[in-house]
C-alpha cells in the first residue's frame, strides 16, 4: 500500500514542479516543445487527465526511451506520435497549429478545453430558458456543469417555447455544446421577406407563413395564366377586327361586327381578371414585407448589439502570458 502511495506522490510531485527545475532522478532526458500559440497541453500517452499546460519553448523532464506524445489547444491538436527521449540531452518537437475560425464547436472532443473550463457540458439557450439537469436547476440562458460520465436528462423550460427534454451522455473527457431556442435576428427576418412567407417561417410563425406563401403563389400563378389567355384572345380580336374592316357585304360586316364586339368583351373581362389578380398578389406581397418589418417573433428578436461567439484572447495568469478562452453568450 505504501509503495503505491509513494509512487502516486512522486507522480504528482513530478507534474507540480516548475519545468525549469531539474528533477534529481537517473535516466532522464528533456523534451522541448515549440509551437505557434501562447500555450498548449502536452498529453503523455493516453493519460488525458494528466495533461500538462506549457508555453512554447518550455521543456519537460521525462524518462528516457520512446514516449507517446501529443499536443492540444482549445481549437486544434497534433497527431499522437512516438518520440525518443535521450539521457541527459534535449529533444525538440515542433508543431504548427491550424489557424481556425474559433467557435463553440471547436471545443468538442478537446481535452485542453475540458481541463481549462473544468466542465464537460455547456448549454446555450434563449435568455428566458431555465436549464435543468436531472431535475436540478443549472442556470437561465446559459449553464455549464459536469455529468461525471453518467447518462442524465437535460431539460429546458421556456415560458414561450414550453419544455424540451433530451437524454444526455457526455463522456468526462469531452466538451459538449447544446444550443436551443435561439432568437431570430431582425435583419435576417427582413431579408427573408423577399420571398412571401419566408420571413414568417424564419420567425416560427408557421400559419402566417403558409397563408402568405400560398396566397402569393396562387395570385401570381393565376395572374400569369389569365395574362396568357388575355394575349391569345387579344390576337383573335385583332383578327376579327381586320376581317370586319375588309368585309365586302353588309351581311358579312354585321356578322363580323358581332363577333368582334363579343371578342372585345371577352378580352376586357380577361384583362380585368388578370389586373385584379396581379394587384391582389402585389398587395399580399406588400403586406408580407410590412409584416416582416413590424411583427415580432414570440420572445422577441436577438439583440444585435450583443453577439454570440467564442474566441481566444491573451491573459496574464500568475505572471505568465497565456491563451485564455472567452465565451460570450449575452442576447
Amino acid at each position: 500500500m505504501n509503495k503505491y502511495v509513494g509512487t502516486l506522490l512522486l507522480t504528482l510531485l513530478t507534474f507540480s514542479l516548475p519545468f525549469s527545475q531539474i528533477i534529481a532522478q537517473n535516466n532522464l532526458g528533456s523534451l522541448k516543445f515549440e509551437f505557434n500559440t501562447d500555450s498548449a497541453y502536452v498529453v503523455l500517452g493516453n493519460e488525458l487527465f494528466s495533461a500538462v499546460k506549457i508555453a512554447s519553448g518550455d521543456s519537460l523532464k521525462l524518462r528516457t526511451g520512446v514516449r507517446l506524445i501529443s499536443l492540444q489547444t482549445h481549437f486544434d491538436k497534433s497527431e499522437t506520435l512516438f518520440i525518443k527521449v535521450h539521457k541527459d540531452s534535449t529533444t525538440t518537437y515542433s508543431y504548427t497549429f491550424k489557424k481556425n475560425n474559433y467557435s463553440p464547436a471547436t471545443l468538442t472532443n478537446n481535452i485542453a478545453a475540458r481541463k481549462y473550463y473544468n466542465t464537460n457540458v455547456m448549454v446555450l439557450s434563449d435568455q428566458d430558458s431555465d436549464i435543468f439537469y436531472n431535475g436540478e436547476y443549472q442556470g437561465t440562458g446559459f449553464a455549464k456543469f459536469n455529468t461525471f460520465g453518467k447518462i442524465g436528462e437535460l431539460e429546458l423550460r421556456n415560458p414561450e417555447f414550453g419544455h424540451k427534454k433530451r437524454r444526455l451522455n457526455a463522456p468526462e473527457q469531452k466538451i459538449s455544446f447544446i444550443e436551443s431556442h435561439l432568437r431570430p435576428n431582425k435583419s435576417t427576418a427582413i431579408f427573408y421577406s423577399i420571398l412571401p412567407g419566408a420571413s414568417q417561417l424564419y420567425k416560427k410563425q408557421h400559419l402566417k407563413a403558409l397563408i402568405f406563401g400560398a396566397s402569393a403563389v396562387t395570385m401570381f400563378t393565376f395572374a400569369g395564366v389569365k395574362s396568357s389567355n388575355y394575349h391569345k384572345e387579344l390576337d383573335v380580336f385583332y383578327e376579327f377586327q381586320e376581317q370586319y374592316n375588309n368585309a365586302t357585304t353588309e351581311q358579312e360586316a354585321l356578322r363580323l361586327g358581332n363577333l368582334t364586339e363579343s371578342q372585345q368583351n371577352k378580352v376586357q373581362r380577361l384583362d380585368n381578371q388578370r389586373r385584379g389578380l396581379l394587384i391582389a398578389g402585389i398587395l399580399i406581397y406588400g403586406y408580407n414585407i410590412y409584416d416582416a418589418f413590424t411583427s415580432k417573433p414570440t420572445g422577441g428578436y436577438m439583440n444585435k448589439d450583443k453577439d454570440l461567439r467564442f474566441y481566444l484572447s491573451t491573459k496574464e495568469i500568475t505572471g505568465n502570458l497565456g491563451a485564455a478562452g472567452t465565451f460570450r453568450y449575452d442576447f
